[in-house]
């Protein structure tokens, strides 16, 4: 299976191609709940790692005991929506997945173990993607920047490239990612904002979550459902759980 004979629409369904066949060097994605941009996202570097022979990729979220229930679960997830888990080992110490055909693989990091994240390599090929999910829980530009540093780093080869993917919810407008990424214009960086007005995969009684919340809470209607920007006065964070999107 390949992506050139993938249609993306049968598998995730509409409103993702820009962000799917984007190769800049930064992809930030910002949306609301239940957009489908983890989903996506997942779906998108399982095929890509298979596609893309000696490329590997590095998830990092702010704490690393995070992942085995949000990125290590969503990209298992997307390996069975793909009908390629055969092709995959996964293995939870260490936390890692390995493309069995080749050895390349997916590794999981932390920002609570800068050291250890920015000393991250790989034996075979190049480390050449990185994943940040839930990139709001990023709270320092300097510790964006410390990784930016060092993964990825280097010259790859011409079938490959790099690129840093970040993904999140945008709860204030006052977060640094908005000033670096979507208020100044950088032409190896493309920006796109999702909802859940795009998500066909929707029961009724998930939009009726979203249209009980318009008519009570507006302000957290524009943030969770349509993925506008939060303002930080009164703004109150819900702590919501990220869970795998089933389509």
């Amino acid at each position: 299976m390949t992506t050139s004979n993938l249609k993306i629409s049968e598998v995730v369904g509409s409103g993702y191609d820009e962000f799917w066949n984007c190769k800049k060097r930064y992809r930030i994605l910002k949306g609301g709940k239940a957009s489908k941009k983890s989903a996506t996202t997942a779906l998108n570097f399982i095929l890509r790692l298979m596609d893309l022979p000696d490329s590997n990729l590095l998830v990092v979220r702010q704490i690393m005991n995070t992942h085995r229930d949000s990125t290590f679960a969503q990209l298992q997830w997307a390996q069975e929506r793909l009908g390629v888990s055969d092709l995959w080992k996964n293995t939870l110490s260490p936390l890692e997945m390995v493309y069995k055909p080749t050895g390349q693989k997916i590794i999981f990091r932390g920002f609570d173990d800068v050291l250890k994240l920015a000393s991250t390599t790989v034996s075979k090929g190049y480390l050449n993607f990185v994943w940040i999910e839930e990139g709001f829980e990023i709270a320092r530009e300097e510790d964006f920047d410390k990784l930016d540093l060092s993964v990825p780093r280097g010259t790859v080869p011409p079938h490959l490239y790099k690129q840093t993917t970040v993904t999140f919810n945008p709860w204030s407008e006052t977060h640094w990612l908005k000033k670096r990424f979507f208020d100044t214009k950088n032409p190896d960086c493309d920006t796109f904002s999702t909802n859940y007005l795009i998500n066909e995969f929707l029961d009724e009684t998930d939009r009726n979550i979203f249209a009980r919340m318009k008519k009570t809470n507006l302000r957290k209607y524009r943030v969770a459902g349509l993925g506008e920007w939060g303002i930080s006065e009164g703004l109150v964070f819900e702590n919501w759980q990220g869970g795998r999107l089933e389509i």
